[in-house]
């Protein structure tokens, strides 16, 4: 069952990609690249870790869990980003 969930946010973050990749080139500010990294960075660890999962892959595993890592540490400093800009006002 979680693999269809994954899928579904997985497909979610191939559009949001798309989206971010216009911002990121046009406007070439720090949320939309930091965005752009982060959903580029959820793509490779949601497939690297899937994959490992259905091959039974321990070191691939692990590698994806430091890939997920990485992601998370994008999402929160997005967050940091948007919330010094916007909630000390």
């Amino acid at each position: 069952m979680s693999v269809y969930i994954d899928t579904i946010t997985f497909i979610w973050a191939v559009g949001v990609l798309f989206m971010y990749s216009g911002w990121a080139v046009k406007s070439r500010r720090t949320i939309p690249v930091m965005g752009f990294l982060a959903v580029g960075t959820y793509l490779v660890a949601q497939s690297g870790w899937t994959t490992a999962f259905f091959l039974g892959d321990v070191w691939g595993r692990d590698l994806s869990n430091y890939i997920w890592f990485i992601f998370n540490s994008l999402v929160l400093g997005i967050l940091t980003v948007m919330w010094c800009r916007n909630g000390t006002k």
